[in-house]
C-alpha cells in the first residue's frame, strides 16, 4: 500500500523536488469539523453527476453520498475523554487552514500525507464511489519550515496516532491508515537539524606553551621587572 501512495505522491513533485516520505491517513477520533461558512461551495456538475442522474433512485442515493463525501470526524462528547485532545488551535491558525482546506476537498476519509525536500502537501481521492480507479486531488501544502514536529505514538487507546505539530503552536492529530507505518514515517519526515551555514568553526584547543612562572603580582606571560641595584651612598672625600 505504502508504494501505491508513493506513486500517488509523485505525480505532484516539482520539478526538481524530491519526495521524502508518504503515508496514507485518517483524522483522529474528535477532530472537529470546520463550520460552514468556512468552506466553499461545491464545484459545478461534472459528466459523472450526469451519468448519476440516470440510474435507478436507490442506486442514485447511495452513489450520490459516496460522491459528496466528506470527512466526518467523531463529534462524540466522549471521544475527548477517551482519547485526549486532538487539536489545538483556531480555524485561522495553520492546523485550522489544514482541516478547511481537507475539508474543501470532498474526497475520501483517507487521504495521503506527503514529504518532499521542500515541502508538505496532502492529497484526497475524489472519485466517485462507484468509479474503482482513484482521482487524486492536492488540497493543501506548506513548507517544510512550517512543520516544527511530527510526534508518533502519542496515544493510549490510538494504534498509529500522529500530531501534526505547526511552528505557530497548533496542531492536529492524525491516523496512519496501517499503524506500523506511524513512526517510520515520523522518523522519516523530521525537520533536518545541522550546522548553519557560515557558522563559527570549532578549532580544537593545543597544548599550552611552556615558559617562565609569572611573578607573583604580575600578568601572566609578562616579564618580570628587573630587580634594581641598591644605592649606596658616597663616602666623605679625601683631602690632598
Amino acid at each position: 500500500m505504502n508504494q501505491e501512495r508513493r506513486e500517488q505522491a509523485q505525480g505532484f513533485l516539482h520539478p526538481d523536488e524530491r519526495l521524502i516520505a508518504a503515508c496514507p491517513y485518517e483524522l483522529g477520533p474528535g477532530v472537529p469539523l470546520p463550520p460552514e461558512d468556512l468552506l466553499a461551495a461545491p464545484e459545478p456538475p461534472d459528466l459523472g453527476r450526469r451519468i448519476e442522474a440516470r440510474l435507478p433512485r436507490s442506486l442514485r442515493q447511495l452513489v450520490t453520498r459516496g460522491h459528496d463525501r466528506a470527512p466526518e470526524p467523531v463529534e462524540d462528547p466522549g471521544a475527548a475523554l477517551a482519547h485526549g485532545t486532538s487539536m489545538e488551535g483556531g480555524w485561522q491558525s495553520a492546523a485550522g487552514q489544514f482541516l478547511v482546506s481537507r475539508a474543501n476537498a470532498r474526497g475520501s476519509a483517507t487521504g495521503v500525507l506527503a514529504v518532499t525536500d521542500r515541502r508538505w502537501f496532502g492529497l484526497s481521492d475524489v472519485s466517485p464511489l462507484w468509479q474503482a480507479t482513484p482521482v487524486m486531488k492536492q488540497y493543501w501544502e506548506a513548507p517544510r519550515s512550517a512543520i516544527a514536529a511530527l510526534r508518533a505514538g502519542t496515544g493510549v487507546t490510538q494504534r498509529g496516532r500522529m500530531e501534526i505539530r505547526f511552528t505557530d503552536g497548533s496542531w492536529v492529530a492524525v491516523l496512519a491508515s496501517v499503524p506500523a507505518q506511524a513512526a517510520p514515517f515520523a522518523a522519516a519526515a523530521a525537520p533536518q537539524r545541522g550546522r548553519a551555514a557560515g557558522g563559527p568553526a570549532r578549532f580544537r584547543r593545543g597544548p599550552a606553551r611552556r615558559g617562565r612562572r609569572p611573578t607573583p603580582g604580575t600578568a601572566q606571560g609578562s616579564p618580570a621587572p628587573r630587580a634594581s641595584a641598591p644605592r649606596t651612598r658616597p663616602g666623605p672625600r679625601r683631602r690632598r
